[in-house]
């Protein structure tokens, strides 16, 4: 499935398999879940957690997950009170 560049190979037998079996849109959902995983542990390929901002489908930036944890506090420190 991948080259020594660990880069996800369009022509793999099982990518194959798995687009004829569930779509290409099944198929282009693994592939980048294997690039993301290769992108964050090229060495392990085990899984990373991520903020994610889902509202426009990409990661988090530091500002945006700071803002997040902010609000999370004012909104547990109202419910204390």
């Amino acid at each position: 499935m991948f080259n020594s560049f660990k880069v996800v190979d369009d022509e793999d037998e099982k990518l194959k398999k798995l687009s004829e079996e569930w779509g290409e849109d099944v198929k282009n959902t693994v592939k980048t879940a294997l690039e993301e995983l290769n992108e964050f542990n090229p060495s392990g390929r085990y899984t990373v957690p991520v903020l994610w901002n889902f509202e426009h489908g990409r990661k988090a930036t530091l500002k945006e997950g700071i803002a997040h944890l902010t609000q999370q506090i004012k909104h547990l420190k109202r419910k204390r009170t």
